[in-house]
């Protein structure tokens, strides 16, 4: 792991089969890297791969959320994932970060950088690189397992640098480990397997108003591996600090 990355400190106490643990950022910036992809997308499957790789290898130099856009269903595959809200983010995040209003599949943005080379090794660990530095925010995520089988998530910010007009706080759920067999579309006859692939995403909270900077949400836990990331970016996109808590280690007790 490279010099200069946070590190989240995680704490999980035994609650029944689950448990309840929560974690806390660190004094720097871990970055964060938003894959824009669809399962309707025939050069997208490399970078599902390539995001697959890095978000599980687990090293902490950044977190990853794969966010699949549902424009590709009109060519005749649903993607499953997709959301009509993902792409409106894809919109939103490069018209924020350069007033344009181009976007495509698959692209890769890491905070007000919009076009990130993903497939280039060296330009992409600049770009992560540009990324980092000391904290502009601090995050905590709690998570609690509660008696009917429902999860509650709270997250928390403390602003420890100086105030950002227009920032805001976000939480995203992802789901690890999926695989479709794609019957249509550029991709037909494809399996397509994803990881960290976006299934909800709450806020943005803004945290201009001290009220909003703790935020608490319940939900049904998926049956399959699932984790959280919050994030918190000013109104270029560029992030001031992410954190993640995959559920796995509340439940191994790690």
């Amino acid at each position: 792991m490279r010099a200069g990355f946070a590190f989240a400190v995680l704490s999980c106490a035994a609650f029944d089969a689950q448990a309840a643990c929560e974690a806390r950022s660190g004094a720097n910036v871990v970055p964060l890297v938003e894959l824009y992809t669809s399962e309707g997308c025939s050069s997208c499957p490399p970078a599902d791969r390539w995001l697959s790789k890095l978000a599980l290898a687990d090293a902490g130099e950044a977190n990853f959320l794969a966010f699949h856009v549902d424009y590709w269903d009109e060519i005749g595959w649903h993607d499953r994932f997709g959301s009509p809200a993902y792409s409106q983010r894809q919109r939103q995040r490069v018209a924020a970060a350069e007033g344009g209003d181009t976007v495509y599949t698959p692209q890769v943005m890491v905070g007000s950088n919009v076009r990130v080379a993903w497939s280039e090794p060296k330009k992409f660990s600049t770009a992560l690189s540009s990324a980092t530095g000391q904290a502009k925010a601090s995050i905590a995520l709690r998570l609690d397992p509660t008696p009917v089988g429902r999860w509650r998530a709270t997250v928390a910010e403390r602003n420890v640098g100086v105030a950002t007009p227009g920032i805001r706080l976000w939480l995203a759920q992802y789901l690890d480990g999926q695989t479709t067999e794609v019957r249509a579309g550029e991709n037909k006859d494809a399996t397509l397997h994803h990881d960290h692939a976006v299934t909800r995403l709450w806020g943005p909270w803004s945290l201009e108003d001290a009220k909003n900077r703790t935020q608490q949400v319940a939900f049904e836990a998926p049956s399959s591996p699932w984790g959280l990331v919050a994030f918190v970016q000013d109104p270029r996109g560029q992030t001031l600090q992410t954190l993640e808590l995959p559920v796995s280690r509340c439940k191994a007790g790690k």
